[in-house]
C-alpha cells in the first residue's frame, strides 16, 4: 500500500488554538483512508504564513519526502486545500516541481485534480485562485490600514512610551507611565541642547530606560524615538501621504519635536558638554590668547614616559600661547587674590542682587497672573464644547474628542509653564550674607 505525508497549516496562533488544525488533520485522515493511503508522517505549521515558502514544517517536510521518501513508499502529500500549501503560484509550482522529481503527487481534500490536462489546469486554478483571495485579502487589509490611519488611529505595534488602547477605547494609544516620563525627559534633554544625542541615551539608560526586550536601548533606535512624529501626536506615514492629528495624547509638544528635529539636522548646535567642559582643563575659553585673543584650549602632549597638558591657542598660525596647565592656573589663582573685592563693594552687591530679585520676583508674578488667565480661558472653552456636544449644536463625538485633548495639551502646557515660574523659596538676606 503506498504512504501518503499530509501537511496542515494555520496562519494564527488563534487558529491553532480553535481547533483548525484538528480539523484539516481530521479531514485529511479521513481522504487517506477512502484513497488507501497510509499515513506515514504528519506534518503541522501552527501560526506561519502561506505567503513564502521559507516556513519550518514546509521545508521539513521537503526534506524528509527528498530523503525517506523511496524508501517508506511516499507517494502523495494530502493537503486540505491548495492555500494550505502556498497562497503563491510561482511557490506552489515550485513545491509541486519538487516533490514531483521525487515521484510524489500533490492531493487537495477539498479540490478534485489529478495528472490529466485538465486536472492540471485545476490544479494551477486552484493556485491562482488562493494567490488573487490572498492579494485581494491584502489589498483590502490595506486600505482600512489606511482609513484608520487617516482617522488619527496607530495601527501596529505600540512603540516605547505607549501600549495598546483596548479595541473599544476611542483612541488606540495610551501612555505608558514608566517609560513615557523617560522619553519625554530625553527629548527635553536634547530639544534644550543640555546634553547631546549620545549623552541623554546614557543618562536615561541610567534612569533605567531599557527597550521592550529588556536589553539596552541601541543608539539607532533611540534615534529612530527622536525623529518620530508619533511622540508629538501625529501619525505620520509618508509612503501614503498621511500626516494627520492622532486619536492619542502627545509625550511632547509639537515645539519640543521640532527643536530636537532642529538639533538633529543641525539647524542648531548640540551640546557637547563632555568635549567643551573638560575637567582635565577647567580653563578652557576663560583664558584667552595675550596675542589674537582666542579663548585658550586644552589638550595633552606626550612626551617619552608620560603625557603632560598644556593650554594653548587653537587659531591657526598665531603662534600665541602654549602654557604648561599647572603654571597657567597657578598664575590664575594669583590674579584672583588681586581682585578680591572690598567689604563695602560687597554691600554694594548685596543692594544690586536685591534689586535684581525683586524684579524677577515681580517679573515671575505677572507671567504667574497671565498664565493663570489662560487657565481661566481654557475652563469657559472647555464649557462651552461640553455645552456644544451635550446639546446638539453642531459638534459630533470624533470633533468633541479631538478638541478635548488638544485643550488637554494646551492646559498641561499651561500648567508646566506655571511651575516653572512658581516662586522659589529662599531666605535671600541670609544667602547675600553668605
Amino acid at each position: 500500500m503506498s504512504a501518503a505525508v499530509p501537511y496542515v497549516r494555520v496562519s494564527t496562533a488563534e487558529q491553532v488554538d480553535n481547533f483548525s488544525l484538528a480539523t484539516q488533520e481530521r479531514a485529511c485522515r479521513e481522504f487517506c483512508e477512502r484513497e488507501g493511503l497510509t499515513v506515514d508522517r504528519i506534518f503541522r505549521e501552527e501560526g506561519e504564513s502561506a505567503k513564502t515558502a521559507n516556513r519550518t514544517q514546509l521545508q521539513a517536510m521537503l526534506n524528509y519526502c527528498a530523503t525517506e521518501a523511496k524508501r517508506r513508499g511516499v507517494t502523495a502529500v494530502v493537503i486540505f486545500r491548495v492555500d494550505r500549501l502556498s497562497r503563491a503560484v510561482e511557490h506552489y509550482a515550485a513545491i509541486g516541481a519538487a516533490l514531483a522529481s521525487q515521484g510524489i503527487r500533490v492531493r487537495s481534500v477539498g479540490e478534485a485534480f489529478d495528472d490529466s490536462p485538465a486536472g492540471k489546469l485545476v490544479e494551477n486554478l486552484m493556485a491562482a485562485v488562493a494567490q488573487f483571495d490572498n492579494d485581494a485579502r491584502s489589498a483590502r487589509t490595506i486600505e482600512g490600514m489606511k482609513e484608520a490611519l487617516r482617522r488619527g488611529r496607530w495601527v501596529w505595534k505600540a512603540p516605547l512610551g505607549y501600549v495598546r488602547a483596548d479595541r473599544d477605547a476611542p483612541m488606540s494609544l495610551v501612555i505608558d507611565p514608566d517609560t513615557a516620563p523617560l522619553i519625554r525627559h530625553g527629548f527635553e534633554a536634547v530639544a534644550s541642547r543640555r546634553l547631546s544625542k549620545v549623552e541623554a541615551l546614557a543618562e536615561l539608560t541610567d534612569l533605567g530606560l531599557v527597550a521592550r526586550s529588556g536589553k539596552r536601548l541601541s543608539p539607532q533606535s533611540f534615534g529612530e524615538i527622536l525623529t518620530n512624529a508619533l511622540y508629538s501626536g501625529r501619525v505620520v506615514q509618508a509612503k501614503w501621504g498621511i500626516d494627520v492629528e492622532g486619536d492619542f495624547e502627545p509625550i511632547v509638544s509639537e515645539a519640543t519635536f521640532r527643536a530636537v528635529q532642529g538639533v538633529l539636522q543641525g539647524r542648531a548646535p548640540a551640546s557637547a558638554s563632555r568635549a567643551r567642559n573638560n575637567p582635565d582643563f577647567p580653563l578652557r575659553r576663560v583664558v584667552r590668547c595675550g596675542r589674537c585673543s582666542s579663548p585658550l584650549t586644552g589638550s595633552w602632549s606626550t612626551g617619552r614616559t608620560r603625557r603632560y597638558p598644556y593650554y594653548r591657542c587653537p587659531r591657526k598660525g598665531c603662534g600665541g600661547s602654549n602654557v604648561r596647565r599647572d603654571s597657567l592656573e597657578r598664575l590664575f589663582v594669583e590674579q584672583l587674590d588681586t581682585v578680591t573685592p572690598r567689604p563695602q563693594m560687597l554691600d554694594l552687591l548685596g543692594a544690586v542682587v536685591e534689586d535684581a530679585w525683586r524684579e524677577r520676583t515681580s517679573t515671575a508674578a505677572s507671567a504667574r497672573r497671565s498664565l493663570s488667565a489662560r487657565l481661566r480661558e481654557l475652563d469657559r472653552r472647555r464649557d462651552r464644547l461640553v455645552d456644544a456636544y451635550v446639546g446638539g449644536r453642531g459638534v459630533d463625538q470624533r470633533t468633541f474628542e479631538r478638541q478635548s485633548k488638544r485643550l488637554d495639551a494646551d492646559e498641561a502646557e499651561v500648567r508646566n509653564r506655571l511651575d516653572l515660574v512658581a516662586p522659589e523659596e529662599h531666605d535671600l538676606a541670609r544667602a547675600i550674607h553668605f
